[in-house]
């Protein structure tokens, strides 16, 4: 034991029930990130809590409320009141100003409208790693 610590990726947390979206930003993030997916409520909420995501990346329709954003909000709501170092970047088709300053009040780090400029998103993931990396040194 020499004392040192491991370097472990950051950890990554997409939650889309949108399969292309899903796959297109994991194996994007992939070769820099440990990224976990989810497609509900209760899979984001169980890998949320047992992986301890440092990023997530949230979109707000998702099963069972597909018309509403009621299960994003939800699940928003449980990442930054059981995990607060996490941050938390919403993805989302809903254009409305007042979706997105709730989402902010909520404590959402950002968002981002769909379709999504995948560039922006991950230089933003990537960013937002370092930050919490060299806070954490």
């Amino acid at each position: 034991m020499t004392g040192k610590k491991t370097m472990t990726k950051p950890k990554v947390l997409i939650v889309d029930d949108d399969v292309a979206i899903t796959q297109q930003l994991f194996w994007t993030l992939c070769d820099e990130f440990e990224v976990m997916t989810a497609n509900n409520l209760s899979s984001a909420i169980r890998r949320a809590t047992i992986y301890e995501p440092d990023v997530a990346i949230l979109d707000l329709h998702l099963p069972p409320t597909l018309d509403a954003p009621d299960t994003g909000l939800r699940i928003l709501d449980y990442v930054k009141s059981h995990l607060p170092a996490s941050k938390v970047f919403v993805a989302s088709s809903d254009p409305s100003g007042e979706m997105r300053r709730e989402c902010v009040r909520r404590g959402a780090d950002g968002f981002f409208d769909k379709p999504l400029d995948v560039e922006r998103l991950v230089a933003t993931v990537r960013r937002t790693a370092v930050a919490r990396r060299l806070a954490a040194a």
